[in-house]
């Protein structure tokens, strides 16, 4: 049985595409390209996943500089500056929703699922994440773009031991706002990062993050291995 497989029989209840499927080509576009081997095992080497959160550093001087890392910025963001970082942990939810103007390039180190959803069915500040986002499985190994009016969140782990990816944006993304920065867009909580929150999440929405995710908590079950 494949991994796709176990992890749809692990959530019968839920429609999982696989990322190289049609049904992906709405929400950006899968690069099969690029020696990956140099920067896995930087990876493996290096970065850990931790037991029971999130980690995620939006600048590692090390990856930045990676042959890899380059050609995928310059096959992708055409000569813009961009930061690229590692993102791991224990995520099961698509408790919040964001996106950025420019696209995200993700490479997955581990298995995922990753949720996504359109821009266009933001409404008075609204995402209906029930109705509207898309499940897709992600194998290790696969580097992929979403589109800058995708929604995405955290990767959701495929396995109990949890996910490893890298994020790569346009730089500045991600970092705190300046200092007297005001705007009118309720979504803005960080440098060229609007986000909402599902009601779950009391802990951003105690930050001031409006709790504009709609509908059932989508939660992902992992692989029970």
């Amino acid at each position: 049985m494949s991994k796709l497989d176990e992890i749809r029989k692990a959530n019968p209840d839920k429609t999982i595409y696989d990322v190289n499927s049609e049904a992906f080509a709405d929400f950006g576009l899968v690069y099969k390209q690029y020696d990956l081997s140099k920067v896995t095992a930087y990876m493996d080497s290096h970065i850990e996943i931790p037991t029971d959160h999130n980690d995620y550093v939006p600048d590692d001087e090390t990856l930045e500089k990676d042959a890899t890392i380059q050609q995928i910025a310059a096959d992708v963001y055409a000569g813009m500056p961009i930061s690229a970082g590692p993102c791991v942990g224990q995520s099961t939810s698509f408790s919040a929703i964001e996106f950025h103007q420019g696209s995200e390039v993700n490479i997955a180190f581990t298995d995922v699922v990753m949720v996504l959803g359109k821009r266009r069915d933001i409404h008075d500040y609204e995402y209906d994440a029930e109705t509207h986002a898309k499940l897709f499985f992600v194998p290790a190994g696969t580097v992929f773009e979403m589109y800058s009016d995708t929604l995405h969140y955290s990767p959701c782990k495929v396995d109990e031991s949890g996910f490893k990816v890298i994020v790569m944006v346009l730089q500045g993304t991600n970092q705190p706002l300046p200092a007297g920065f005001k705007a009118t867009n309720k979504m803005i909580v960080k440098q060229n990062k609007f986000q909402m929150a599902h009601a779950s999440r009391t802990d951003k929405i105690a930050q001031g993050i409006l709790p504009g995710v709609k509908g059932k908590l989508i939660d992902i079950k992992p692989i029970q291995n």
